[in-house]
């Protein structure tokens, strides 16, 4: 009996203390969790996401590793700063500002200094996007027409020259983004996804549904277009070819995903998703696996920009 009793003991400690070194384990992985940074490839390690919240009780324009780490604000007034696009060197961010009673397009240095308007009209410029060759800036306006119509314009980088490339009278023409060699332009004209050349010539669709298709983000290598659509009941993150073939979805729940945005090396997307209640910015690898949250607050983080690798 004794002899039992002395197994049935050191089996219980045994137990024990599997026990409490499986929860030493676990407390100590979910601690690197909340505390550490995300590891992410070597190539990346030097890049930056920008991004736009509310947080401050306004949106305004914030910075943060591509791991989520140092979230910083760059801008800090009572109007709204959204939008913002990096320039090819990383040197530089346009984006758009309410500051000054409608929405313009400003410029300023990476860490939030100079910050100087390049558009001045009484109507609203949005969506900046910066050419590869650090020489221009697409945008899209309404000021061209009474009827609120937005078209896409392009400008020196300077913010002379400012030019329409869409001239149909009845459009909404949104969201540019350049295609790497700087030949041509995406963009969302309600409700699809056209492309243009840069000089405005040979409008082309390339997505044809009843539902939005927008916010196109041209690869790094010029092969593929990521966008979101609501051609599934909510926004998704999609990926097709430049010329508008092979159109696969990437992410998949009843949350609207959205704002996508490549890394410079062509391996991950960062994008926009409400799926925890409320806008966050999140990464996931290029094919839609490994999606990973980046952010976590109660104010709307949305519409991410990569920065190019800084050196």
């Amino acid at each position: 009996m004794n002899s039992y009793k002395s197994i049935l003991s050191f089996a219980i400690v045994i137990l024990l203390s599997g026990i409490i070194f499986i929860s030493l384990i676990l407390c100590s992985r979910e601690k690197r969790t909340m505390l550490e940074p995300l590891p992410m490839p070597d190539i990346l390690i030097n890049t930056i996401i920008a991004f736009q919240t509310s947080r401050d009780g306004n949106y305004e324009i914030y910075v943060m590793n591509a791991n989520g780490s140092a979230q910083t604000r760059l801008t800090n007034n009572s109007a709204w700063d959204q939008y913002p696009s990096w320039s090819p060197d990383g040197s530089k961010m346009a984006f758009a500002s309410y500051r000054d009673g409608n929405d313009e397009i400003y410029v300023m240095n990476a860490d939030g200094s100079n910050q100087t308007r390049l558009t001045n009209n009484n109507d609203g410029d949005w969506h900046p996007a910066w050419s590869p060759d650090d020489s221009l800036i697409a945008f899209s306006s309404d000021r061209d027409n009474i009827y609120s119509y937005r078209y896409i314009y392009i400008m020196n980088a300077d913010g002379t020259n400012q030019t329409r490339l869409t001239s149909d009278d009845i459009n909404y023409d949104w969201n540019p983004t350049w295609s790497p060699d700087g030949s041509m332009i995406a963009f969302h004209r309600i409700p699809d996804i056209y492309v243009i050349n840069a000089d405005g010539s040979n409008l082309t669709r390339l997505t044809d549904n009843s539902s939005w298709d927008r916010f196109p983000s041209w690869s790094p290598d010029g092969f593929k277009i990521a966008f979101n659509s609501e051609r599934d009941g909510n926004e998704e993150i999609y990926v097709m070819n430049a010329d508008g073939s092979n159109q696969i979805r990437l992410t998949n729940n009843e949350a609207d995903d959205k704002y996508p945005s490549w890394s410079p090396d062509g391996s991950m997307i960062a994008f926009t998703s409400d799926r925890d209640g409320n806008e966050e910015i999140y990464i996931m690898s290029a094919d839609g696996t490994n999606q990973i949250r980046l952010t976590n607050n109660s104010a709307e983080d949305s519409y991410p920009s990569w920065s190019p690798i800084i050196k």
